[in-house]
């Protein structure tokens, strides 16, 4: 006795494109409104620690572009060096190092106390005006203004050291040797020698990432960058 045979199909999960929509590595790209698929997966199934990591590990690449010593190449710098680099940076932009570095500046220069929310306001402030200054004299390079209040913003990394060796470093030390008057000239003077040099370090670095090398270009950054240095050192 015979039985009828149905034949059973099973539909595969993934049906793999054809035609223009092919191509290689198991992606499909977006090309008349298909949505995008990739190996990479979103940052919401990861963990808090792994954010952090990432976070951190971009801004220190970031550093490195922006603000790690440049004293060589900003002597003796090449065009094409320098529009390689303005291309990264003005198109990996962010503003969360600069807030960081605002907090820290802010909190070491006031010691947690009132103060704080004045100086988070005037850093602010005084990154504004120099992103302003910078896309006004530079209104030939295509960098907007939340690119420029980035890269002024990683220049304050110098004066958030400055601001910890200034407040809370060398303050042990004084304490320290708090009796002996020839201690408390010293400190006064290593305060000011590094002011000056964290003050350099910050002007070479914003001059050099956004090609500034006129007296017009670079003063007006000095000034700003020279006021919070001094904040950080008299108060």
């Amino acid at each position: 006795m015979s039985y009828g045979r149905e034949d059973t199909t099973i539909e595969p999960d993934f049906i793999e494109p054809e035609g223009p929509l092919a191509v290689s590595g198991g992606a499909a790209d977006s090309i008349g409104g298909v949505l995008q698929t990739s190996g990479s997966r979103g940052t919401l199934d990861e963990t808090v620690l792994q954010t952090l990591k990432r976070d951190v590990v971009d801004i220190n690449s970031r550093l490195k572009q922006v603000v790690y010593p440049h004293f060589p190449s900003f002597f003796s710098c090449s065009e094409d060096g320098l529009e390689t680099s303005d291309k990264d940076i003005s198109a990996n932009c962010d503003l969360w190092a600069p807030l960081a570095f605002i907090i820290l500046y802010s909190l070491f220069v006031s010691h947690a106390r009132s103060l704080f929310s004045s100086l988070f306001v005037s850093s602010w402030f005084v990154l504004l005006v120099m992103a302003l200054h910078l896309r006004l004299t530079k209104p030939h390079q295509k960098v907007s203004l939340i690119s420029y209040i980035s890269i002024s913003g990683y220049c304050l990394f110098p004066q958030v050291l400055n601001a910890l060796i200034a407040q809370l470093l060398l303050p042990l030390v004084f304490h320290v040797g708090r009796q002996n008057r020839w201690i408390v000239r010293i400190l006064s003077l290593v305060k000011l020698v590094v002011m000056v040099l964290c003050l350099m370090w910050s002007v070479a670095a914003v001059s050099w990432v956004t090609k500034s090398k006129t007296v017009i270009e670079i003063y007006p950054l000095g000034l700003c960058l020279f006021g919070m240095a001094w904040l950080s050192t008299i108060l």
